[in-house]
C-alpha cells in the first residue's frame, strides 16, 4: 500500500471522527420531546462509527505497521486517562508544533515525550514518542514541577 493511500484513509478517518464529534453535540443539543431527531441523530452516529471501524479494517490489511502504531497510541492515551482520573495532576504540558516537550532527569538523559504530567507529590507521567506511559519519581527528575497547572506548554 502505498503511503498516499494510507494517508488518504487517515485523513477519511479523521473527518469522520470530526463529524461524529459535531453530530454528538447536536444530540446533546435537541430537545428531549423531539425523539424522531434524537434517533435520527443516534443512527447517523451509529453509522459513522461503522464507517470509520471499515475504513480502519483497511487501514489495518494495507498497512499493518501504520495500523499498529495508532493503536499503541491508542492504547497510551487511554491509559494516560486512567492514571489521570486516580492520580490528580497539577501540570499537563504537551508538544506543540515547532516546540519541545521532554522531561530532564538527574541522570543526565532527557526523555523526549509528546505529553507529560506531573503530580501533586512530583511523579512525572509521560506519552513518549514512541507511544509508551512511562513515571518517574520526584527523586529522579532534574526539572521542578510547574507552580500552577499549565495545559498549553
Amino acid at each position: 500500500m502505498t503511503h498516499l493511500k494510507t494517508e488518504a484513509l487517515l485523513k477519511k478517518i479523521n473527518y469522520i471522527e470530526a463529524d461524529v464529534e459535531i453530530q454528538k453535540q447536536i444530540l446533546f443539543s435537541i430537545p428531549s420531546d423531539r425523539q424522531a431527531e434524537i434517533e435520527a441523530t443516534i443512527t447517523l452516529i451509529a453509522a459513522r462509527k461503522k464507517e470509520i471501524e471499515v475504513l480502519r479494517q483497511e487501514l489495518k490489511k494495507n498497512d499493518p505497521e501504520e495500523f499498529a502504531r495508532i493503536v499503541r497510541f491508542e492504547n497510551a492515551l487511554a491509559e494516560f486517562r486512567k492514571i489521570a482520573q486516580n492520580t490528580p495532576f497539577q501540570s499537563i504540558i504537551n508538544r506543540n508544533v515547532n516546540e519541545d516537550c521532554s522531561l530532564a532527569l538527574k541522570s543526565g538523559v532527557t526523555v523526549e515525550c509528546l505529553i507529560k504530567a506531573c503530580d501533586h507529590d512530583g511523579t512525572w507521567t509521560l506519552i513518549t514518542l514512541e507511544g509508551d506511559i512511562q513515571q518517574f519519581p520526584a527523586t529522579v527528575v532534574a526539572e521542578k514541577p510547574p507552580e500552577k497547572n499549565n495545559s498549553t506548554n
